[in-house]
């Protein structure tokens, strides 16, 4: 592969990178202009819960990319279906599992912080709202999985800055206009990622039937023991990995 070629693939990448820091910024900068230093400590909480819960399963993403990229080269299409499909179904009883389970979550979760009474009353808002958004968040990083796989990183920078850009324009719409604090971020989080997650489908589908000969899957592929336990092998090695990086920057 040529370096124009690399350029061509990493460079949305690169800007969809960039386009993130600002996301925080933004909303640190929202709710600080509120004039209380507890609501900026409970988006802070909030922003570490999060990225254990969504960010440890980001194999998601990176697992989904590689098994992608393999079977694009090896020109198996089924398996190119099989292994999205089975990403997604991951991603969704993930997702419901966390929606379910979430108070014993937060009950465990925030026994282990140690904030001020205000500052995790707050964060507890925030993660009451945002926690509903998690089977989306979790079919996101797979669609973004599967687009880097098949080396459509322009697509992931158009999703990016919707996701981002949406964001935004709501936190300003709900913080600052209707004077929500803290579950204005978090209503602005959700339904950025709820649009984002469904045009990010719209564009992996299209793109599957152009080039895969339709949706369908193949069932005997999709339920094959040998791809099920490459499947978990890869995901696990990931995870861990993914979980060692979180918790140290936690």
């Amino acid at each position: 592969m040529n370096r124009s070629i690399v350029f061509a693939l990493a460079w949305p990448i690169i800007l969809s990178n960039i386009s993130t820091p600002m996301l925080g910024i933004v909303d640190t900068a929202v709710i600080g202009n509120l004039g209380d230093p507890a609501l900026i400590g409970a988006i802070a909480i909030g922003a570490i819960v999060f990225s254990f819960l969504f960010w440890g399963f980001g194999f998601l993403r990176m697992g989904t990319t590689g098994l992608i990229a393999q079977a694009k080269g090896a020109g198996d299409t089924p398996e190119i279906k099989a292994t999205l499909y089975r990403a997604m179904i991951t991603a969704l009883v993930i997702g419901l599992a966390l929606v379910i389970l979430q108070r014993p979550i937060a009950d465990f979760t925030f026994a282990m912080i140690d904030g001020s009474e205000k500052v995790e009353s707050a964060a507890k808002t925030y993660f009451q709202i945002r926690i509903w958004a998690a089977p989306f968040t979790l079919l996101y990083l797979v669609c973004l999985g599967y687009l880097l796989g098949q080396q459509n990183t322009k697509a992931i920078l158009a999703t990016q800055l919707m996701l981002n850009g949406i964001n935004i324009a709501l936190d300003v719409v709900f913080v600052m206009g209707f004077g929500w604090g803290v579950a204005g971020i978090a209503f602005a989080t959700i339904i950025a990622e709820l649009i984002t997650a469904m045009v990010a489908l719209w564009i992996v589908m299209r793109h599957l039937h152009q080039t895969c000969d339709g949706l369908r899957p193949d069932f005997l592929r999709l339920t094959n023991l040998f791809q099920l336990r490459k499947t978990f092998v890869v995901n696990r090695d990931i995870m861990i990995r993914t979980l060692c990086l979180i918790f140290a920057f936690a």
